[in-house]
Parts: structure tokens; C-alpha cells; sequence
């Protein structure tokens, strides 16, 4: 009986390890099992990430005026909502709270409804450009409703990570406990080995390939799902590296000129859905060309194509027209610097060097244009109305002042000069204001003083018809509104005034007073500076004059535009 006794007690231990030793390694089964299905849900979500980021240029994309495909764009809506729907049922996203996906579910079915609306424009007659307005409006609702999507991908997201890390952390304990195990029952353990092998392979093969997908996000502008700064120098280095004889390559760079007002006018959000409308347009440009685009970061393009001088110029008309959009009170446009790879730049730092200096000389070139635009425009005006013969004379002490002023609040060099180009063109309207009109040396009539109420509006889409001078447009329109809304012709109030017209008003007055008049002689400095003060608050920015006044005091009183 002791005999028997020993005897059970020690197949007990060998037992009770085999099976302690079995119900780790289950154990450990199941918690890698679900470590590998929370990283296989994990990368679920950034292909619904990916395909959310194509579904919303994807209706922009059918636009056949600019090289796109209504067929190609209905293929690329259908296979991302498609992608997305399977992605968001519940077999896809087990242990996620069927709440959040029934969310996700509802917000895609609000993206489809606006990216079917985008599709609708973008395919009709005209395309985008023939309804700006329409565009613009359509890419903030799809902005705004990708990004309640977006959120609800990134809960999810998070809660697959946190699954997953507590798998990762228990798998790690469980495989501890099974490896002491072992030590009584290593037969089962080595049959075992080969199945934790291949749930290794499995793991790694799963790891490769978010590496991957990490990779793709790395060469990619995550905006415009164009090739990235890192890109480009690695295409360059290919395009260098190419044998002698091969075929030329171009290097384009491109900045956007009155992207800055746009975005300042109406918001991030509307000038992200510019850059990825744009970016949409350039990358069909350039790929009609054999090349590829990029976004150098903010508001800088790039293409890199093979061609030849024979096409070159083709492939700058179409992409430049690629990077040009208008719609009301508002232009954007381009500048660019061009260089052939090999023959003109031996290196690709050579490259980008020189297509940058081209490019700013370009738009150098582009401003000397508006200043001539601009010289003629005042003629005009002069030689129409002998009222305004000292005309020039006065708005260029105008554009002067507001220029100080704007430099002086730390405006940047950009405002700085659209301000200063917007203060001699803000009276430019009233070219088309009858001479009977300006010339009356008695009061005004009603009727007349509607007349000249017209003339910032008139001003305004005289400049817009000059691509160079479009970006004063809205400050020359807003120049003769009131702090207090009793202004025109718009009758805005407080800072739905633009600041530079709001500077502009306070300069414009100010020189008026100090001015010689025919029916007045000319205020002192002094009593100018104390009529702004007095009207500061009601028909000026209070800020604005005070500013003024210090600048006046501080700056000006030594230079040519001081009294």
C-alpha cells in the first residue's frame, strides 16, 4: 500500500505538469491569438484611414477638364465605400463597442452623401472651375464630416491598441510561466515549438507589413497624398544617376501666390481642401506628361518629368493652369522656377537650388508686372477726372503711410506690400464715377452720393480682372467702411473689417486733412493726428489710430511723407 502510494504521488507531479504545462501553453495560444488579431485589426483601420483619405478627393477627381475620369473616379468612390462598410461591421472589429461602429456607419454614410455631391460637380459640364463657390462650400462640408469619421477611426484605433498591448503584456507573462514549465515537461513543449514558430512567422509577416505601410506614409504628404520632400530627393537622385543619353528630365518648382489671403479669408479647413484640390489637379498634369508631383510643404509644389524642349512648354501650360483657381473676390495663382536635370544642374541640390532662384525671380518678374498694371491703372484715373490730376501723388503717400504703419504693427513683408499695392489702388473705382460727378464743386445729391458709394465695389472687380493685382481685391472693397458699420458699401463693423483696409482709412484720412484742398487749405499735423483720435472708435479702429499716432511720432515725422 505505501508502494502504491509513492508510486501514485509520483506520476501525480509529472501529471499535474503535463497538465499545468498544457493549460499554459493554451493559455499562451489564445493570448497570442489575440495579439495577433488586435495588430491585424489595428492595420484594418489604417487601410480605413487610407481609403477615407482617397474617398475624399476621389469625387474631385472625375473633373474631365483637368485630365480626370467620371468612370475611373465612380471606381475609386465604390471600392473605398465598400472597403470602409466592411471595415466598420462588427465580424471586422471584434470587441469593439458596437455603439462606435454603429457610429462610424452613420458619419460614412454622411461622407458618401457630399463625396456623391463633389462627384456631381466635379463630372458636370465645366468641372470644378465652373462652380467655385459650389467646390468650396462641398470641401467643407467634406472636411468637416471625414473628420467626425476620422474621429471615430481613431477610437477605434485606440481601443485595438490598448486590446493588443494587453495581449503583448499577458502573452509575455503566460510564455514566462510555460518556459518554467518546461523544465518538467519538455516533451510537450518541443511539439509545441513548432507552433509558436510559426505564430512568430505569422507575427513578423504582420509587422513587415505596417512597416510597410509605415514606409508608403513616409514618402507621402498625408494633405494631398502627393510624394513628399523625401521623395522628390530620392527621385532626384535616380533622375541623376541615369547614363548619359537617356532622355531629359525637367524640374519644376511652384509657389502659390494669394494662397496666404485665402486661407486667412476663410480658414484652415477651406485652404487644406484648396491645397488637396489642387494637389489632385497637378498630380493629373504632370502624369499626362509622364512625370510625377510633390508638395515640397505648405504652399510649394514640385513635378519632376521626363520630356523634351518640344513639350516642355506644354507641360508648364498645364500645370500652372492646374495650380490656378478663382471664385468671388479671391485668386490664386502660381509662380515657378524651371531647370533641366544633367545639362543645366549637374547635382540634385544643384537642381533645387537654381529652380528656387528662378522661381522667386519669377515672381519678382510677376510683381514688377502689377506695379506697371498698377501705374496704368492711375493714369487712367488722372487723365479722366482733372479733379484727381495730384491723384498719384496722394495715394502713393497713402500706400506709403500704410505700408509704415503695417511694418510697424509686424505684419509680415508679404501683408506689408499687399497693403502698400492696395493703398494706391483703393480709390481706382472711381474712374467709372461720372466726371459730373467728381469735379461738382457744390453739394452732392442723393442720387450722386449713391455714385460714389459704388466705386470701392467697382474698384474691387477692376483688380480682379488682373491676375497680379487680384489679391488687394478684398481690402480695396472694404477701404471706405466705418468702425462703427456706417461705412459702405457693405456696411461692415469692427474686425469683419479687413486690417488693411482699416489701416488704409485711417492713412487715407490723414492725408486728406494734411492735404491742400481748393475749397480748404491743409490741417496741421497736429490737429489731423487729434481729429483721428476724435473719430477713433466710430469711423476709425481705435487701435489703428493710436498706433498711427505713435508711428507718426516715431517714424514718419523725418520722411518724405511726413507734413
Amino acid at each position: 500500500m505505501f508502494v502504491v502510494n509513492i508510486t501514485r504521488s509520483r506520476l501525480l507531479v509529472p501529471a499535474l505538469a503535463l497538465v499545468l504545462t498544457a493549460s499554459a501553453i493554451a493559455g499562451v495560444s489564445l493570448l497570442v491569438h489575440r495579439a495577433a488579431s488586435s495588430s491585424a485589426q489595428q492595420l484594418r483601420v489604417k487601410s480605413l484611414a487610407l481609403s477615407l483619405a482617397d474617398l475624399q478627393g476621389a469625387g474631385f477627381s472625375a473633373d474631365p477638364t483637368v485630365g480626370g475620369s467620371p468612370q475611373l473616379a465612380q471606381l475609386r468612390i465604390h471600392t473605398d465605400e465598400t472597403a470602409i462598410t466592411q471595415g466598420l461591421k462588427a465580424p471586422s472589429q471584434a470587441g469593439i463597442p458596437a455603439s462606435l461602429l454603429a457610429s462610424g456607419r452613420s458619419e460614412l454614410a454622411k461622407v458618401e452623401v457630399i463625396v456623391t455631391r463633389a462627384y456631381s460637380v466635379a463630372a458636370a459640364k465645366g468641372g470644378l472651375k465652373a462652380s467655385p463657390d459650389l467646390v468650396l462650400a462641398t470641401e467643407r462640408l467634406l472636411a468637416a464630416q471625414t473628420a467626425a469619421l476620422s474621429a471615430d477611426f481613431d477610437r477605434i484605433g485606440r481601443t485595438d491598441g490598448a486590446r493588443a498591448a494587453r495581449a503583448r503584456t499577458q502573452a509575455q507573462l503566460g510564455a514566462a510561466a510555460a518556459m518554467l514549465l518546461l523544465l518538467a515537461a519538455f516533451a510537450w513543449f518541443y511539439l509545441r515549438s513548432a507552433a509558436a514558430r510559426k505564430t512568430v512567422e505569422q507575427l513578423a509577416r504582420q509587422n513587415q507589413a505596417l512597416l510597410g505601410v509605415s514606409r508608403i506614409e513616409a514618402r507621402t504628404d498625408p494633405l494631398t497624398t502627393l510624394g513628399n520632400r523625401r521623395a522628390l530627393a530620392s527621385n532626384l537622385a535616380t533622375a541623376m544617376a541615369e547614363p548619359p543619353g537617356a532622355r531629359q528630365q525637367l524640374l519644376v518648382m511652384f509657389d502659390l501666390d494669394g494662397f496666404k489671403q485665402y486661407n486667412d479669408t476663410f480658414g484652415h479647413a477651406a485652404g487644406d481642401a484648396l491645397l488637396r484640390r489642387l494637389g489632385i489637379r497637378l498630380a493629373a498634369a504632370a502624369s499626362a506628361h509622364g512625370g510625377s508631383a510633390y508638395r515640397m510643404g505648405g504652399d510649394e509644389f514640385c513635378v519632376l518629368a521626363h520630356t523634351s524642349p518640344d513639350t516642355a512648354e506644354k507641360l508648364l501650360d498645364d500645370t500652372l493652369a492646374a495650380l490656378t483657381e478663382s471664385g468671388d473676390r479671391w485668386h490664386v495663382g502660381c509662380s515657378y522656377g524651371a531647370v533641366w536635370l544633367r545639362s543645366e544642374a549637374l547635382t540634385a541640390s544643384d537642381g533645387l537650388r537654381l529652380a528656387d532662384e528662378r522661381m522667386y525671380a519669377n515672381k519678382v518678374g510677376r510683381s514688377s508686372a502689377s506695379r506697371q498694371v498698377t501705374d496704368a491703372l492711375l493714369q487712367v484715373l488722372t487723365e479722366q477726372h482733372v479733379a484727381l490730376d495730384d491723384h498719384v501723388d496722394r495715394v502713393d503717400r497713402v500706400s506709403e503711410l500704410a505700408g509704415a504703419l503695417a511694418s510697424a504693427r509686424g505684419e509680415p513683408a508679404s501683408e506689408v506690400a499687399r497693403i502698400q499695392l492696395a493703398g494706391r489702388l483703393h480709390d481706382i473705382g472711381k474712374a467709372a464715377i461720372p466726371a459730373a460727378v467728381l469735379d461738382k464743386p457744390g453739394p452732392l445729391t442723393d442720387r450722386e452720393w449713391e455714385f460714389v458709394r459704388r466705386h470701392p465695389a467697382i474698384g474691387e472687380r477692376i483688380v480682379l480682372a488682373a491676375p497680379a493685382l487680384a489679391n488687394t481685391a478684398e481690402i480695396i472693397r472694404s477701404s471706405h467702411e466705418r468702425i462703427d458699420g456706417h461705412g459702405y458699401p457693405d456696411g461692415l463693423a469692427g474686425d469683419d473689417i479687413p486690417i488693411g483696409s482699416r489701416i488704409i482709412a485711417v492713412c487715407d484720412a490723414f492725408d486728406a486733412m494734411t492735404s491742400e484742398r481748393p475749397y480748404r487749405p491743409a490741417m496741421s499735423t497736429d490737429a489731423a493726428l487729434l481729429e483721428l483720435k476724435r473719430n477713433a472708435g466710430t469711423q476709425f479702429d481705435a487701435t489703428v489710430v493710436e498706433e498711427f499716432c505713435n508711428t507718426y511720432a516715431t517714424h514718419l515725422t523725418g520722411t518724405n511723407v511726413a507734413r
